[in-house]
């Protein structure tokens, strides 16, 4: 048992492996137990899973903010944001957010496979629990609203979701230089006596980005802060085609059938 409570998250071991099993079983479970239920039904269960990822954030908020400074866990990471707004897009059934956060998700994806920051994290400890279950439910839920029919997938909302996105990125990338002067300017410490500096959707690549594979990766070809996350975009690109593909075979057949 105590070998048990020492075992650790890992990265690409077998513990890591089994958990992503895990996180695209609950996928697969929650379609089934969901899909001949009332659209209202599938709502209040979506909307009360959705409130995992409202209450991560607070929980890292209350557990180590309060010990340097809040401004260190305020909710401006991708996979922050996408959780605040999970629970708009189930109640809303909102067809731009419904377009917008399954996008959003392959962040949380991310993070679960490239864990590096995360790989000593004790699998039956709370800390663990609040990282792997809240970012499993962010990618689930937008999956779920497509597959359920809640929200309709359609290429005419791309360009809306891209320019929500690209604004945002640009905002909280000045919200990180700023929040980093001021804290320079006002020596905010964090627990070992380190100046705390923030970046916020990894906008700043040595403050947040070195060390995570993928943004290494995009750093090599763009090496500059802020324009590197750009490289993400083709990424995005591809993603928007696969969510578009059914729609775009029902628009060719649909055309070959009044040819």
């Amino acid at each position: 048992m105590d070998a048990l409570k020492e075992l650790k998250w890992g990265s690409f071991g077998p513990v890591h492996i089994i958990t992503l099993i895990l996180s695209a079983l609950i996928v697969v479970a929650l379609y089934f137990i969901l899909k001949g239920k009332t659209e209202k039904t599938q709502k209040i269960v979506l909307f009360l899973l959705s409130l995992w990822g409202p209450a991560a954030i607070l929980y890292n908020i209350l557990m180590w903010g309060l010990k340097s400074s809040v401004l260190e866990y305020l909710p401006f990471h991708l996979c922050s944001i996408n959780a605040i707004l999970l629970p708009i897009l189930v109640l809303t059934k909102s067809n731009v957010l419904g377009n917008l956060l399954p996008v959003y998700s392959v962040g949380a994806v991310l993070a679960l496979i490239l864990n590096t920051f995360q790989a000593d994290y004790l699998i039956f400890d709370h800390v663990f629990l609040m990282f792997w279950l809240p970012h499993t439910l962010e990618f689930a839920i937008p999956i779920l609203m497509i597959a359920l029919g809640l929200i309709k997938i359609r290429p005419k909302y791309i360009p809306a979701c891209l320019g929500i996105t690209f604004v945002m990125y640009t905002v909280i990338h000045f919200i990180n230089l700023w929040l980093n002067q001021y804290l320079i300017d006002s020596n905010i410490l964090d627990s070992a006596g380190n100046v705390i500096q923030v970046s916020y959707m990894y906008s700043l690549y040595e403050l947040g980005g070195k060390g995570n594979p993928m943004f290494d990766i995009f750093y090599s070809l763009i090496p500059y802060d802020y324009f590197y996350m750009l490289a993400a975009f083709p990424i995005i690109a591809v993603v928007y085609f696969f969510m578009n593909l059914k729609y775009i075979i029902s628009k060719i057949k649909e055309k070959k059938s009044k040819a």
